[in-house]
């Protein structure tokens, strides 16, 4: 009896150790990209999905199936640096193009095919045309975004051996391509490379793609001696799910056995700095939310009371607010007496590059940038020429005293806010005037005179800046806490917060008593002023202050709506003090710009967010209200709150109307109610609706029709 019980466990021990195998081992995994993939970023996370799904289950490589014709590259600059960083060899095959964003995702892989008639490159920034913005505002824009392509495209070539030149000539016309003898493309033209001429040799190796092969399926066999291959799509990758999902109850360990070792514990916000290397991460949005600010001065400010040894800034960002910026840089980062450092992982664009100079020491990831700092107009426009002049004036004046205080070469953050200056060091011209310095991580590491220009080493983790850099201490990621998060949230989405406070407000004035509406409403603006009073925004008075406009302005609409409608005035004030209370808990009291900045006059630019999410906030109320006025009656749950006639006749039918027609001009009778004034009247025994012009009517006092106005009756008193 004993046996068939040995062999049911051995059973179970063969398909524990198959299903824990690798199922793609030895396998190369295809994945097909097209436009829709680069431009839906819902598109994207699923391919990601299956792309990290195939990594996990031990794929040999990975061939990214590239048919892209007109995607936007600085769309796809950022999905090409995450397929660089892939741990796993990528091939890429041009199938029938790689335009655009295409051409970006294909430079981001280890080896580049091409089918036969393919086509590679032609990849320019693309500014939308605004007529609002003058010529020069416009070649601001576009030199900005040619700076930051051009500078991860350079990148990407670098860290996959690709030659620069070619990425750079696929980005900028004005570049054109001459290799020896070879001229590939003119000034003033794009690089666009077919088949034949991308593998053509130039120097021994081929120009960018390895061969022209038919289709996938050679590829995988000249890629991997297997030359097995599986598709990945959403089938393959629920079926897998599935799978997994089978296999989980697995044998437990027994008691005996010592548990792995646990990485980092998990961040306490009650747990000392003192000692740690704490890292505070900034990413996409962080640079444009005021709360994120207030949770990095606050995270230095305690770093500073509890004695951290280093600060990391890990920076991923296209950039954000540029006063806010400024006022870290010069304040609270100069003030740190942390060791302080900034590992540009992958962008550090604009305001971001702004904070890395900022810092004591800067790494970059193997395929990164940092640059383009020239400040833009609160909606993200250039702005006019005398304006920018102003700004840039008071940028560099304000950057140079930081950056030349951290031993930064001052010529480089110049570079990066003025288009005009271009870089050059000794003679050496890195960058051209009349571009916008960014510089990608090899040019930001390059020795000039045995001094790195700007970066001090190209690294993958903190971990390899904590080695080079003899840091002792344990590395957290500093996080928010509740209600930092709250602030956080808060002032990224306060235009909703704002569309309901004013919907509900509007319907509970609408309604006899105090009612769901209404408490919608209070709960809505108190999370708004809660959220940016921890924020920053609002500071010890001025909260009281802006509460008090606040509750003002209600109160003047209310009386518009409920006791003087028509007289317009109250609505406007009323709507004033809360436009002005809401867009001042937005941005905060930053009329003038921060000391150091040259120039006067008032800085209403940090006042364009705050009046964008009233306005939008504004506009979805109307819209809320105007929605629940025409078919909020309609709804079952809500028609029996609503009296409907179910009697035909007019409405002179009525008994009220026919008792008034009767009325004549000289009838006597008693008001029974005040006339204040309108009120109810008894005529030889039926009670009429009356309107006393002049002084009001108290009840009981005897009265005489004087003359009956249309559907009005007048009186007066006897």
């Amino acid at each position: 009896m004993q046996i068939p019980r040995l062999l049911l466990l051995a059973c179970l021990c063969v398909l524990a150790a198959t299903g824990s195998a690798a199922p793609l081992t030895g396998q190369l995994a295809r994945v097909a990209v097209t436009d829709s993939d680069i431009e839906d970023a819902r598109r994207w996370r699923e391919l990601r999905q299956w792309m990290d799904e195939a990594i996990q289950q031990g794929a040999a490589g990975l061939i990214l199936d590239i048919n892209v014709t007109q995607s936007n590259a600085q769309a796809a600059l950022p999905l090409a640096e995450e397929v660089a960083r892939l741990k796993i060899k990528t091939q890429a095959y041009v199938n029938t193009a790689a335009i655009g964003g295409g051409a970006l995702l294909a430079l981001a892989c280890d080896d580049i095919w091409m089918a036969p008639g393919s086509r590679i490159g032609a990849a320019p920034p693309k500014v939308t045309a605004d007529d609002k913005l003058s010529t020069k505002a416009q070649d601001t824009l576009l030199a900005e975004a040619l700076a930051v392509l051009k500078a991860g495209a350079r990148s990407l070539c670098k860290l996959k051996s690709h030659r620069p030149e070619i990425g750079e000539a696929f980005v900028d016309r004005e570049k054109g391509l001459v290799l020896g003898t070879l001229k590939l493309a003119e000034k003033g033209e794009l690089l666009l490379l077919d088949a034949d001429t991308a593998v053509q040799p130039v120097d021994g190796k081929p120009l960018l793609a390895r061969a022209i092969v038919a289709d996938v399926e050679e590829l995988s066999k000249a890629a991997t001696p297997a030359g097995k291959l599986i598709t990945l799509n959403a089938a393959w990758y629920d079926q897998r799910q599935v799978k997994v999902a089978a296999a989980k109850p697995a044998l437990t360990a027994p008691k005996n056995e010592a548990k792995p070792e646990t990485q980092t514990p998990p961040f306490s916000h009650t747990q000392s700095y003192k000692g740690k290397v704490v890292v505070i991460p900034v990413g996409q949005d962080d640079l444009i939310l005021p709360a994120r600010f207030e949770f990095m001065k606050r995270t230095l400010t305690r770093c500073n009371n509890d004695g951290a040894e280093a600060v990391i800034f890990e920076l991923d960002t296209p950039g954000g607010l540029a006063w806010d910026t400024i006022s870290l840089m010069m304040k609270d980062l100069q003030s740190l007496k942390a060791r302080s450092f900034a590992f540009v992982n992958t962008r550090a664009i604009s305001a971001g590059a702004m904070i890395a100079m900022a810092t004591d020491t800067i790494y970059m990831a193997p395929a990164s940038a940092i640059g383009a700092s020239t400040p833009v107009s609160g909606d993200g426009t250039p702005l006019a020429q005398a304006e920018r002049a102003k700004n840039n004036s008071a940028f560099m004046g304000m950057a140079r005293t930081v950056v030349r205080e951290k031993g930064h070469d001052v010529r480089i953050i110049e570079g990066m806010i003025d288009m005009d200056r271009g870089l050059s060091i000794n003679g050496q011209v890195i960058i051209p005037k009349g571009e916008i310095v960014t510089l990608d991580s090899e040019q930001a590491t390059m020795l000039i005179n045995g001094k790195a220009l700007l970066a001090k080493g190209i690294v993958k983790t903190i971990a390899e800046i904590k080695q080079l850099e003899s840091l002792k201490g344990e590395v957290i990621t500093a996080e928010p806490t509740g209600f930092e998060m709250i602030a956080i949230w808060v002032t990224r989405y306060a235009s909703i917060l704002i569309l309901i406070g004013l919907a509900g407000g509007y319907l509970e004035m609408q309604a006899p008593g105090f009612g769901l509406p209404g408490f919608v409403s209070v709960a809505a603006f108190a999370l708004f002023f809660f959220g940016h009073y921890v924020a920053g925004s609002l500071a010890g008075q001025e909260a009281m202050v802006v509460a008090a406009v606040f509750v003002i302005g209600i109160v003047l609409i209310g009386v518009e709506l409920l006791a003087a409608p028509g007289t317009i005035v109250p609505g406007v004030l009323g709507f004033i003090c809360i436009m002005v209370a809401l867009v001042y808990a937005m941005s905060g009291w930053e009329v003038l710009p921060p000391s150091g900045a040259s120039g006067s006059g008032l800085n209403l630019a940090v006042y364009a967010t705050g009046f964008r999410n009233f306005a939008l906030g504004v506009t979805g109320a109307a819209v809320v209200i105007t929605l629940v006025c025409l078919w909020l009656p309609d709804l079952r749950p809500f028609r029996s709150l609503i009296l409907q006639t179910s009697v035909g006749g007019t409405l002179n039918d009525a008994p009220s109307m026919r008792d008034a027609i009767r009325a004549q001009a000289g009838d006597s009778g008693i008001a029974r109610s005040a006339l204040r004034p309108y009120g109810t009247i008894d005529l030889g025994g039926r009670l009429i609706e009356a309107m006393a012009e002049g002084d009001y009517v108290q009840s009981g006092t005897p009265v005489r029709v004087r003359e009956i106005r249309g559907e009005k009756i007048i009186v007066e008193a006897v």
